[in-house]
């Protein structure tokens, strides 16, 4: 008989699953399958700033506990978006930026 070699395979704590762009003064998230959320461009500063957490419409807006990134609570569900690409898309330095699923 043959040897069996067990692999564990870890899922990643993050799945691309979204996009982020800006329109007019707003940082708008797409979500695939789920919808178009629009985050004013107050609330992002006051977020971005350490400031708190702000309620939406459509769910919470929170900056992490590392800073390095900005979570969406949507319906229950928990997305993640870089800091870094969040001040790139607001100051145009880039067009797009991604969102992704936190498991």
């Amino acid at each position: 008989m043959g040897q069996f070699i067990v692999e564990e395979k870890v899922e990643p704590g993050f799945v691309l699953c979204g996009r982020i762009i800006k329109e007019n003064e707003n940082l708008v998230v797409f979500v695939d399958e789920v919808g178009r959320f629009e985050i004013p461009g107050r609330v992002l500063v006051y977020v971005l700033a350490g400031l708190g957490d702000e309620e939406l419409s459509w769910g919470r807006v929170r900056l992490s506990v590392s800073g390095r990134g900005v979570y969406l609570d949507i319906k229950g569900v928990r997305y993640a978006i870089p800091v870094t690409r969040v001040r790139a898309v607001m100051e145009g330095k880039n067009r797009k930026g991604p969102v992704s699923l936190v498991r």
